[in-house]
């Protein structure tokens, strides 16, 4: 065998090389964007549960119920329980909106969250008022989706049956 010989299987054996290390490291890169993609659903998740919590915890809850009817009725420390916790669910998606923008969470989470905002939140006249005052702490792209999904609320439904005692 000559050196020619040996110099070109050594050059196939090190294209190969390059090759199982380009394979690896995009089954790398793709597992650790999965690994991202789990761990900003999680994330979001747990923000959503403990912002909702928030939100119904002790006198929060009937504040929230109140300002969900009737939000320029509120006054004082109510309108400040209402304002944070409406500013904290929101802010939640926003960033929930950011991730999947960045491929970081799917569809289906942007989806479930536009439904919990449809069914729960946007039905009511007093998270409307809330938002024509505080939309602009929220960039224009969330803005724009915010808006989307209160177009299609139901606006007859009462998820939380309290629209009868107006």
């Amino acid at each position: 065998m000559n050196w020619d010989a040996i110099g070109a299987v050594g050059e196939i054996f090190g294209a190969a090389g390059v090759i199982a290390t380009l394979v690896y490291l995009a089954a790398e890169i793709r597992l650790g964007n999965r690994n991202a993609e789990a761990a900003s659903f999680k994330n979001t998740l747990a923000l959503a549960i403990s912002s909702f919590h928030e939100m119904s915890e002790g006198q929060n809850g009937e504040v929230v119920m109140n300002g969900l009817l009737n939000y320029d009725e509120l006054k004082g420390r109510e309108k400040l329980i209402f304002d944070n916790a409406m500013i904290s669910w929101f802010t939640v998606i926003s960033s929930a909106l950011f991730a999947k923008e960045r491929d970081l969470l799917d569809q289906e989470g942007t989806e479930n969250l536009s439904y919990i905002l449809r069914t729960r939140l946007f039905p009511y006249d007093g998270i409307h008022s809330w938002w024509s005052e505080s939309k602009g702490m929220f960039r224009p792209d969330a803005r724009r989706w915010f808006e989307q999904e209160m177009s299609k609320a139901d606006k007859p439904s009462d998820f939380y049956g309290i629209k009868s005692g107006i």
